[in-house]
């Protein structure tokens, strides 16, 4: 709503400042000036609006930029963090023969009498 007021404003000011030459050739000078003046104002107003707005709208994105970029690089130290802390099995562990528990007992021989 606050884009269409300013875009409202700006129009409606661009209209009088473009009306009013028309006025003053017509015969009516003082109303075309005062058109131009009123024109003038409220088209400045409608810039002036959208300066502001467009500032606003710039500092909001810069500091969503900036968060964004501190939960990243939080992301990639937490990352780095658990790459490290990560145990990983060594040559030994993975060389060493099962224990007895985990082996299986095969029947070589079987004797029917």
């Amino acid at each position: 709503m606050f884009e269409l007021e300013t875009l409202a404003a700006f129009g409606a000011g661009a209209a009088l400042m473009a009306l009013a030459p028309v006025v003053r050739k017509m015969g009516n000078e003082e109303l075309g000036d005062s058109m131009g003046k009123a024109g003038r104002t409220m088209a400045k107003s409608g810039v002036k609006v959208g300066l502001v707005a467009a500032d606003v709208a710039g500092k909001v994105a810069n500091g969503v930029t900036k968060n964004v970029a501190e939960v990243a690089e939080s992301f990639v130290d937490l990352v780095q963090e658990a790459k490290s802390e990560r145990v990983e099995p060594t040559d030994i562990d993975a060389e060493q023969p099962p224990t007895d528990a985990s082996r299986s007992q095969v029947i070589t021989e079987v004797t029917v009498e």
